[in-house]
């Protein structure tokens, strides 16, 4: 009877394995693999986040294969679960994580493991569980020296995870494996990569500086690792368009961001990332004919990258308005990114920014406060739901947003600007100066700031001081002729 339930679970588990594959995507969480050496060692405990992030980009070149975004997995499995990710964990924690895996992520498989560095070599053990059936699979053992062969210990589990995963051999997605895991053979290069990756999918100005200074020193250690090359140029152009929006100087970001893209097409033209990062250079450089080229080449390399879908959608954004339309390529587009991953927050900021231009407030509010889940002090999204409230003239809550980006981003001027005008419509005086003279402290030359303290001199009767800032705004644009009659009318006062 032993015998026969064996045979019996044995088919079972490949009628189950198999109804999973027979989805158009599989959809895979990799974890951290957990350290079993027991001492502090930092570079160690970079390897642990650094495994997963290589098995993840390297599965993420299979076709059908989506993985699921590590910020993802951060926030819903590992702030939230209690459980061991070493090899032999109890029933009770592998079966909560599979619990918490199906509810938050709907994913089908889980990659966990192990490794553990004696002298001058290292293991790496893999399992991997069907989601579905619960079912945890013995995946893979690879050793070799450390940190020679890292690489291709990686690469060597990838490919046998795949092999194991899809239940037939994947020669044809090896290649794209190999490119991936074996992008640098420097192990201080890609230590570093991964730490600029982990500031750059936040998304937001203040990570931005922080990311860029690791892909520079990975860089120092491979100049040609395309990675890092690839991560530079869009930060840059991430970084340049946000100063673009805020109308400050964002030429030398953007330039420079083709530059890098095309660097990282240079030493990686295998990969799908260095031709999406170049793309999205060109993007937001406004230069959409090699934005196209560039994005094609990507999804041919991968055709289940949300990060991808994304820029497909921006493309065919024209003025922010095709996106929030059903029916159109964009809002298409950018509903394959969010299927992907639902908690892209560039995705989700382009869809809100879209809706917002084309005046669906409720829907553009319920996408930023989305954004705010995922990341609390997203400054672009809290700028968005200030400036929503502020049009519907509800400016309590405009002035509430407001400070809220302020404080998580005080150098960009619009910044202050936005809230300096919340101040001005409650005839907060004293706070909305204070506000718009920090925005003119960043920018010397804002006319608006500078016309909206003269104006809020006016309003509390203080001629001579209202008389100073219309006069600087005439100064700066003499065609502004509003500016001039109040400079003049002020200055009649004062001699009363």
């Amino acid at each position: 009877m032993k015998i026969l339930r064996k045979i019996f679970l044995s088919i079972l588990l490949i009628s189950l394995t198999q109804s999973a594959l027979t989805a158009a995507n599989y959809k895979i969480v990799v974890l951290p693999f957990d350290k079993l050496n027991k001492e502090k060692n930092s570079e160690l405990e970079t390897l642990t986040v650094g495994i997963s992030e290589t098995l993840s980009g390297a599965l993420s070149t299979v076709n059908n294969f989506v993985v699921i975004d590590s910020n993802r997995v951060k926030r819903h499995l590992l702030e939230s679960a209690e459980f061991k990710q070493a090899i032999g964990v109890d029933t009770g924690d592998i079966e909560n994580l599979r619990e918490l895996t199906k509810d938050k992520l709907d994913a089908d498989f889980l990659v966990y493991g192990t490794f553990n560095k004696i002298g001058k070599n290292i293991q790496l053990s893999a399992k991997f569980m069907n989601i579905s059936s619960g079912e945890v699979i013995k995946g893979s053992n690879v050793h070799g020296k450390y940190p020679d062969e890292i690489f291709s210990l990686q690469e060597r589990l990838a490919k046998d995870l795949t092999d194991k995963i899809s239940g037939k051999s994947a020669s044809q997605q090896k290649n794209s494996i190999e490119e991936y895991a074996n992008s640098t053979g420097n192990f201080t290069a890609y230590q570093y990569y991964i730490k600029g990756r982990m500031e750059q999918i936040q998304y937001d100005v203040k990570n931005y500086p922080i990311a860029i200074e690791n892909y520079k020193q990975a860089l120092k250690y491979d100049p040609n690792y395309a990675l890092a090359w690839a991560g530079l140029a869009e930060v840059n152009a991430l970084w340049g368009y946000q100063i673009q929006y805020a109308k400050g100087n964002s030429a030398p970001y953007l330039k420079i961001a083709i530059e890098q893209g095309k660097k990282a097409v240079e030493f990686g033209p295998a990969l799908y990332q260095t031709h999406r990062a170049l793309s999205m250079a060109y993007l937001n450089n406004s230069d959409f004919d090699n934005a196209q080229k560039a994005i094609d080449e990507a999804y041919k390399l991968n055709r289940q990258d949300a990060e991808t879908m994304q820029i497909k959608g921006q493309l065919k954004n024209y003025g922010y308005k095709d996106m929030g339309t059903e029916g159109t390529e964009s809002y298409k587009y950018i509903m394959e990114s969010l299927a992907l991953n639902p908690e892209l927050i560039i995705a989700k900021w382009s869809l809100a920014h879209s809706y917002s231009t084309i005046n669906k407030n409720d829907l553009a509010l319920k996408e930023y406060l989305e954004i705010l889940k995922i990341n609390p002090v997203h400054a672009p999204a809290l700028h968005g739901i200030a400036l929503i409230y502020y049009g519907m003239q509800d400016y309590n809550n405009a002035e509430f947003y407001a400070l809220k980006v302020v404080a998580a981003d005080p150098k960009t001027t619009q910044h202050h600007y936005t809230l300096g005008l919340s101040y001005y419509q409650l005839k907060k005086w004293d706070e909305a100066i204070a506000s718009f003279e920090n925005a003119v402290k960043l920018d010397p030359k804002y006319e608006d700031a500078i016309y909206s303290i003269a104006n809020s001199y006016w309003f509390q009767n203080k001629w001579e001081k209202a008389y100073q800032y219309y006069k600087r705004v005439v100064e700066i644009n003499p065609d502004n002729t509003e500016a001039a009659k109040w400079r003049d009318d002020s200055f009649s006062k004062m001699k009363k």
